[in-house]
């Protein structure tokens, strides 16, 4: 497996990876997103503004990721930690349906905390949909601290609650130093 910065070629495959798991979201009855969020407009600005990473296991694109220090503004109803910290924001974390729960995940989110100490970040800062209790799991099992519930007036009628979660880094490990 390997992440990297997505390129223009990429943004069919990236956004297919979004489509196939709205659908697999919405089998479930949830309706986590939709098609305004997160869009194909958005994949290709991300790509545009070098934000959005792709993870390849081979030559597929598998996971998707957009890192950016966009937070929306319903978030300022979250109990963050620290309000003076520099977070990063993780935007539409998404892993190919079929290949979930085999460590892609894992990966993608080892490497959104790395690319933030990399770049002195010293959080980072998410939203989750609470009936998606697989996506909770696997945040609150890697360290993501529950903030606090906020309301999108912009999701359909009961599917307007998220949750955030934020997890503070530690400064980058020095490579190459050592004793």
């Amino acid at each position: 497996m390997r992440i990297a910065a997505a390129s223009e070629n990429d943004l069919d495959a990236a956004f297919a990876i979004i489509v196939a798991c709205r659908e697999a979201l919405e089998a479930q009855g949830l309706l986590q997103w939709d098609a305004q969020y997160p869009s194909r407009a958005f994949f290709a600005e991300a790509i545009a503004q070098r934000t959005l990473f792709v993870l390849r296991d081979g030559d597929r694109i598998e996971g998707v990721v957009v890192l950016n220090e966009c937070q929306p503004p319903e978030w300022s109803a979250a109990d963050w930690h620290e309000q003076e910290v520099h977070p990063l924001v993780v935007h539409a974390f998404a892993i190919a349906p079929q290949i979930q729960g085999h460590g892609h995940g894992r990966a993608l989110l080892t490497f959104c905390e790395d690319f933030a100490r990399d770049q002195g970040y010293t959080s980072i800062r998410l939203d989750a949909f609470p009936e998606n209790a697989i996506a909770l799991r696997f945040y609150e099992r890697h360290g993501y601290v529950f903030r606090g519930a906020i309301h999108f007036a912009s999701k359909p009628v009961g599917h307007q609650e998220y949750f955030c979660y934020e997890k503070a880094l530690s400064a980058p490990v020095a490579r190459g130093e050592g004793g």
